[in-house]
């Protein structure tokens, strides 16, 4: 769903079509190719390959899954040639320039191999005219403004959004997104001045959340459970950007092919389908069933949750004897288990135990190696159960983060979907941006930035819908049944597992009203209430948004004369945003499973600010370095609910933590150089609070005035949890050539 503001384009678009229609026009050109190799071998975030479902025997059906895929170093990860056509003229009183290009990339992966609107390639990159109204200069149409002047970032750049799909490392001016809008400005008479646009919202693109995302509803098959042949995973490879070399960990843990939530939702829903199929049915009050069980932790006491059960401890739980289970038709899961993995040696090897039995096998086993074939999602990634028992990992997998979830609460996932959707401005919504600027005589350059714009980060906001797309209400029980087994709940008694009902309106306000809520009982069979017993499927939305923000920040610059090091340049930038969001995690609620509360996007003020020093040296070479901090005033950081950083939040890190003042530090060199400076080199080096490091060389030389070639290595290091440690197998090598006609 591509939106586009119907008025600034419509009245534009007009005012170009008379124009252009009695110009004189001058059209020049450019031809570019880039190709890139990765100079590391590995494995870049959320690429898993291509996988398909395939039939095991002819009672069932499993998922074959490709193990990660990797590259070698030196092999190609861009092929991109593009033609860029310039048109420039004068109409009247008025001049007008037009940029459209075209672009094939060989390499890239889903919707990056070609033009797309707005994005660095869109095909209709710039398209305005200046003229003059009064004393104010006017520039109407797609164009890009730039207020901040800080290396390798942005700050007071919020007009204009970026394509970050290959982080930082294309040049700002390539990177930025161009938009429809007014901009007028004016010069005083005391030599300051004074600008207003009027601009298109846009946000910024990262791989991973941008608007190739498909809006269907994804879910997999019910029509029966796995052992009768259904219950396939249908969203395998629904990843998104799978395979891109500069997909991020935050984004992969919302639309990743493996770790993405988007996707492992269905693949719960169909997990708890199956814990119903096995163990006699969830929600129902009846003594067979296994709904007080809570998933747990293979660490945990021996037979306290379903993780760290026996299958022994199960048929004792379960009143002396296990139903059919887990989609095989004998008589248990053990069998089972042999059964798919082809003999009891596998069984065996698999488990990492020595003659192991059916005594032996244990709710992790039957999570890890059972339900997790089936589905392309790390559900249950747990590490082999050691003879002693004791824990060997952290928690990197959905169960493992659910270990508190009960099985009662698996029956409001039962046939549960999800969808992703836009929820972006209006054709009628815009954005306000103002700027003054002057200096003073003592020679400080100035200027002050306001704002009222959306945000240009989207943001995503969960939500449960029902099926006519209403959203639904988390209720909460505590459950009378423990993880050993059914017990009738008794009225006044304190009980500590929580359940958790998915809930239309008027059930809430019932439930509120004390109808139907004694402990430990829910009326499955109600119309409002959604999961397996009930028969009603949810669909849990992820909802990327932006929000309207203020903003009010500055900029200045001034030459200090000094002996050793000549004229030094100081200058700084600053930002406060009012109303912004930022991500919190709750991994109390997601212990209980409650997928909603565990990721809410909460409302928090920031505070930016750059200050750096600028120095020439040896005659011509610029030498510039930078302290940037990113201050969070409204962190959160209460034991296991914190802000968490949306770059790096992943399932493998424990959804890290963010800082609550984020500093990164950089150093930025550029010289000419050749007979006649005809030729420059630059590099920048980005430091990264805990460790993370960016590198970027690049050189350009000049073959005549029309020809140039390119070379640019870019090495990202350090630890592997931080926004550029995190893209090490992402270093890169390219070569351009650019011709100009």
């Amino acid at each position: 769903m591509k939106h586009t503001n119907k008025t600034l384009t419509i009245a534009l678009a007009a005012l170009f079509a008379s124009s252009l229609a009695m110009a004189e026009t001058e059209v020049t050109g450019k031809l570019t190719y880039e190709g890139a190799a990765f100079t590391k071998a590995g494995s870049t975030i959320g690429d898993f390959g291509t996988s398909s479902p395939t039939a095991t025997g002819a009672t069932g059906g499993a998922v074959s899954t490709t193990a990660t895929p990797s590259h070698s170093s030196g092999d190609l990860m861009k092929s991109e040639a593009k033609v860029q056509l310039f048109f420039d003229g004068d109409v009247k009183d008025s001049t007008f320039h037009v940029e459209i290009q075209g672009v094939a990339d060989g390499k890239a992966v889903d919707s990056y191999d070609s033009v797309e609107a707005y994005t660095q390639r869109d095909p209709l990159r710039e398209a305005y005219i200046d003229t003059e109204y009064k004393d104010w200069s006017i520039r109407a149409g797609k164009q890009q403004v730039v207020w901040g002047t800080a290396d390798g970032m942005k700050l007071l750049d919020a007009i204009n959004p970026t394509d970050y799909s290959e982080m930082a490392q294309n040049q700002m001016e390539d990177s930025r997104i161009p938009v429809w809008m007014l901009n007028a400005e004016k010069e005083l008479e005391d030599g300051g001045n004074v600008q207003v646009v009027v601009s298109q919202p846009k946000e910024n693109i990262f791989a991973g959340l941008n608007r190739g995302i498909a809006t269907g509803v994804r879910a997999n098959d019910t029509t029966a459970p796995a052992g009768a042949g259904g219950l396939l995973d249908q969203t395998l490879n629904n990843g998104t950007d799978t395979g891109h070399a500069f997909i991020m960990k935050g984004p992969d843990s919302i639309t990743g092919v493996r770790n993405g939530f988007l996707n492992i939702t269905p693949d719960l829903s169909s997990v708890a389908g199956q814990f119903a199929y096995a163990f006699g049915g969830i929600g129902n009050l009846n003594d067979s069933s296994m709904e007080g069980f809570v998933v747990g932790n293979e660490h945990d006491t021996a037979g306290t949750t379903f993780a760290s059960m026996t299958m022994d401890q199960m048929t004792t739980a379960m009143g002396g004897a296990l139903p059919v289970g887990f989609g095989t038709a004998v008589t248990n899961t053990w069998n089972g288990l042999v059964a798919q993995m082809g003999s009891a040696a596998n069984v065996q090897a698999a488990l990492g135990l020595d003659g192991a039995t059916s005594g032996d096998l244990m709710g992790s086993h039957m999570l890890k190696y059972g339900f997790q074939p089936l589905y392309n999602s790390n559900l249950a990634n747990y590490s082999q159960v050691k003879t002693t028992g004791t824990k060997s990992k952290e928690a990197d997998s959905a169960f493992e983060y659910m270990n508190n979830t009960t099985f009662r609460t698996f029956d409001a996932f039962v046939n549960a979907n999800s969808q992703y959707v836009y929820n972006m401005p209006k054709d009628s919504d815009l954005d306000i941006a103002a700027r003054f600027k002057n200096s003073t005589q003592s020679g400080i350059n100035y200027s002050v930035n306001a704002s009222y714009n959306y945000d240009k980060n989207p943001i995503i906001d969960l939500s449960w819908r029902g099926d006519s797309g209403q959203k639904l209400t988390i209720h909460e029980v505590k459950t009378g049944f423990t993880a050993l087994g059914a017990q009738t709940p008794v009225a006044g008694a304190t009980y500590t597992n929580t359940t958790l009902q998915l809930v239309d309106a008027a059930t809430a306000t019932q439930l509120a009203a004390g109808v139907n809520n004694d402990v430990g009982f829910y009326d499955a069979s109600a119309d409002g209430v959604y999961g397996g017993a009930a028969g009603n499927a949810a669909t849990l939305q992820f909802s990327q948004e932006v929000k309207r923000v203020t903003q009010l920040g500055g900029s200045f610059d001034m030459a200090v004369e000094t002996k050793g090091l000549g004229p030094v340049v100081i200058r700084g930038e600053a930002l406060y945003t009012k109303d912004g969001f930022s991500p919190v995690m709750n991994k109390d609620r997601l212990a209980i499973g409650d997928l909603v509360g565990a990721l809410q996007m909460k409302k928090a003020d920031r505070f930016k600010y750059v200050l750096g020093a600028d120095i020439t040296v040896l005659k011509n070479m610029l030498i510039s370095a930078q302290f940037i901090q990113d201050r969070n005033l409204d962190h959160v950081n209460n034991g296991n609910e914190y802000t968490t950083d949306y770059a790096t939040m992943h399932l493998s890190n424990g959804f890290q933590k963010a800082e609550k003042n984020k500093e990164f530090y950089s150093l930025f060199l550029s010289k000419p150089f050749g007979a006649s400076g005809e030729h420059r080199w630059n590099n920048i080096f980005m430091f990264e609070e805990n460790g993370g490091k960016w590198n970027r060389l690049d050189a350009e030389f000049s073959i005549n005035d029309d020809t140039q070639v390119t070379a640019e290595y870019n090495k990202y290091w350090g630890d592997e949890n931080t926004q550029f440690g995190q893209l090490e197998n992402a270093s890169n090598v390219q070569l351009g050539l650019k011709y100009s006609f």
